[in-house]
């Protein structure tokens, strides 16, 4: 059988571009309810980007009102998840929650403008629906 895939092609892409991709294909994967990717793929695309003065990480990671007082544990409880997923950890299993998988999106979205439609879509979405806060309030999906 012949191989019929486009291993040969080749396309170059900004920053920008390779971000948006991302964060598109991220929304995409939350929609699906696949949070690691989701997670992962936010945090690349937040990671390629600068940091941005006054931006929606900069204020959650500088909030004066934080529950952990040392900057550097209250980064690594924020980004706890994402390094999970990305190093070897001791833990075999980890509840993934939506609420922080979409939050990842919006960290990538704030560093990078302009929106497109499905970002604009998810920025819609996020802010008309309603979100729970406390971990109690979560149960896991049991898969069928």
């Amino acid at each position: 059988m012949k191989e019929q895939r486009p291993f040969y092609r080749v396309f170059t892409v900004t920053k920008q571009e390779a971000a948006v991709q991302q964060i598109e294909a991220a929304i995409a994967a939350f929609s699906a309810g696949h949070f690691a990717v989701t997670i992962t793929l936010a945090g690349a695309a937040e990671d390629m980007a600068p940091e941005k003065a006054n931006g929606l990480w900069t204020g959650i990671r500088d909030n004066p009102t934080r529950p952990v007082p040392e900057s550097k544990v209250w980064v690594g409880r924020l980004n706890e998840t994402r390094n999970w997923l990305k190093h070897d950890r001791a833990e075999d299993t980890r509840a993934l929650v939506s609420f922080e998988a979409g939050l990842f999106i919006l960290r990538a979205m704030d560093k990078w403008e302009p929106w497109t439609p499905p970002m604009l879509a998810f920025r819609d979405l996020w802010f008309s629906s309603p979100k729970l806060m406390r971990p109690e309030d979560y149960s896991p999906e049991v898969g069928e």
